[in-house]
């Protein structure tokens, strides 16, 4: 076999080339969709406008900014006011007697804790003593208005040997 030396040239039975017309987008007749504004269209925007017949001609530059002053001092904060609220009446309790009121006040924890502090030797607070002593004063004035009278001790000798003689009274009486 005689040797054939390589062409770029096709031949007879090769593939054809295609026209230049036809290598391009493969679509004719239609272009390309432009987006965005066109060149120029800042400076020309302006002068497209054109004003109604009544009003004077004002050109006005859109390159140009707002002319609106703006404050370089930062506003006072506003003050929050809370709506008011019609005030109620406070609750109604119904009064207590006497009775009722020195049972509560003999019975109230803070006071017997304070009395236990004071009968171990303990010095109480400023507070602690102006509190208790308006509510002593208050049991007080309960007790006289109530006319209970306090016994505040035997202090004669009489007084304890009566105290004695009823004890042994009654012992005596237990044993019958």
């Amino acid at each position: 076999m005689t040797r054939q030396k390589k062409s770029r040239k096709s031949n007879v039975n090769g593939p054809r080339l295609q026209p230049r017309s036809e290598k391009g987008s493969g679509v004719e007749g239609k272009r390309k969709s432009s987006k965005g504004k066109s060149a120029g269209s800042r400076q020309n925007e302006a002068s497209k406008k054109k004003p109604l017949a009544g009003q004077p001609k004002v050109v006005k530059d859109p390159r140009l900014g707002s002319k609106t002053p703006i404050s370089l001092v930062a506003p006072a904060p506003k003050a929050v006011t809370k709506p008011v609220k019609p005030e109620q009446p406070a609750p109604v309790r119904p009064k207590l007697t006497a009775e009722q009121e020195l049972e509560q006040l003999e019975s109230n924890p803070r006071l017997l804790a304070l009395l236990d502090r004071m009968e171990q030797g303990e010095t109480l607070s400023q507070d602690d003593q102006q509190w208790l002593d308006g509510k002593l004063d208050r049991i007080e004035a309960l007790m006289k208005q109530l006319g209970i009278e306090v016994d505040q001790g035997l202090n004669s000798e009489e007084d304890l040997m009566d105290q004695f003689e009823s004890g042994s009274d009654l012992l005596d009486q237990y044993k019958d």
